[in-house]
């Protein structure tokens, strides 16, 4: 895998695993995110999209790897943590709107 480190990255995630007992959730995840940008994380179930969201949280803590916040490591040690970064994390709910099914 080729790494492309963005000196303009707002967020950038790097060689991120997580583990829960013996299986491994998320092994050596990458990611940058630029100011302004949307991504979108598809994948098939047990793919690891909702761990990744989960760390930037900071509801799970990364086993290994490093989150860097405008170029510096930030340790996003619970919810609240990422918040005052500016993370927030809408999780998939059917209620959120009312009025839509």
């Amino acid at each position: 895998m080729i790494k492309v480190d963005h000196p303009s990255s707002l967020l950038s995630v790097r060689g991120v695993t997580k583990r829960f007992g013996s299986v491994i959730a998320l092994r050596g995840v990458d990611l940058d995110v630029a100011p302004g940008e949307v991504h979108c994380l598809l994948g098939q179930n047990g793919a690891g999209k909702s761990t990744v969201i989960k760390v930037l949280a900071g509801v799970h803590s990364p086993d290994e790897g490093e989150l860097l916040w405008h170029g510096e490591k930030a340790a996003i040690d619970g919810p609240q943590s990422a918040i005052d970064l500016g993370i927030a994390t809408m999780y998939q709910e059917l209620d959120v709107v009312d009025g839509l099914t």
